[in-house]
């Protein structure tokens, strides 16, 4: 047994070393009948919750390991509970051996990301199961939890529910504001590399991530290109000075210089009159 998770598990339990011991004992035996499960096939709940719902994402400054929770938007309508706590484990233990083999003086501890998107929300039953299981097996191993977007709304019931936890929790707990400067935010804590494997520029609706970086429902994507087909061939029509160029390439969003324009004639003046009505008869 490691002299960490001793130290971990003792300073859990204020070192009332008899009740640490027996805690101790309990999760090395939850270990024993536990991770010798596999998560289960592909599809399955387990498989699916370490596969996208709670992944390991890289190393912190410090050579933590960073994980990332994914709201709910990976779930079924039903959860198995025990499934999917059998792959949150596996993935913490993945994690946390990463961490180990790169750096063996790393302090053991992790940052959590929680990360609720557009779409997806917070299963509050699967959330206390989460929050018993590291409390009882991996005790001290948090580092930070950085919970984005950290909405007005957010914030305001954090400030009334952190009354209700230790110090150590509310100085753990960290809520990301949805601003253009939540990625400094993330920075703070987490390396570019971390960030890219995170994927956070492409968040949706993230407010630092470039436009063509956030990826649009399939409808609004193909509203938005016909929006700009359309503007571009009703400038071409009305600009004489300017060559039309082929809708496919306006929706792509292809540009040209004031010094690449070329003078058209009247066929070209016609094909693009033709470029405007055919794209504004397809929105």
């Amino acid at each position: 047994m490691p002299e960490r998770t001793l130290a971990q598990f003792s300073a859990d339990w204020r070192y009332d070393f008899k009740r640490s011991e027996a805690a101790l004992i309990a999760s090395l035996k939850w270990r024993e009948e536990t991770l010798p499960r596999a998560p289960g096939p592909e599809g399955s709940d387990g498989a699916t919750a370490a596969a996208r719902l709670f992944t390991h994402r890289g190393f912190d400054h410090a050579g933590r390991a960073v994980f990332l929770y994914h709201g709910s938007r990976f779930a079924p309508k039903k959860w198995s509970a025990d499934a999917v706590m059998l792959g949150v484990v596996h993935t913490l233990e993945a994690g946390f051996a990463a961490a180990d083999a790169r750096d063996p003086d790393n302090d053991g501890t992790a940052v959590i990301i929680l990360y609720l998107d557009r779409g997806s929300k917070l299963d509050m039953d699967l959330a206390k199961r989460f929050g018993r299981t590291i409390g009882a097996h991996y005790p001290g191993r948090a580092h930070k939890a950085l919970i984005y977007p950290g909405t007005p709304l957010a914030s305001r019931l954090w400030a009334v529910a952190k009354l209700f936890f230790s110090s150590e929790v509310r100085e753990m707990v960290l809520l990301v504001k949805e601003k253009r400067e939540g990625r400094a935010t993330f920075a703070t804590y987490l390396p570019e590399e971390t960030l890219a494997l995170l994927g956070i520029d492409a968040w949706h609706n993230a407010p630092w991530a470039a436009p063509e970086a956030v990826p649009l429902p399939a409808g609004r994507q193909a509203v938005d290109a016909t929006a700009t087909a359309t503007a571009t061939a009703i400038v071409d029509a009305t600009d004489p000075g300017r060559e039309p160029r082929p809708l496919a390439s306006a929706a792509a969003g292809a540009s040209e210089s004031p010094g690449e324009r070329q003078p058209v004639g009247p066929e070209g003046a016609e094909a693009a009159e033709e470029a405007a009505a055919a794209a504004a008869g397809g929105e």
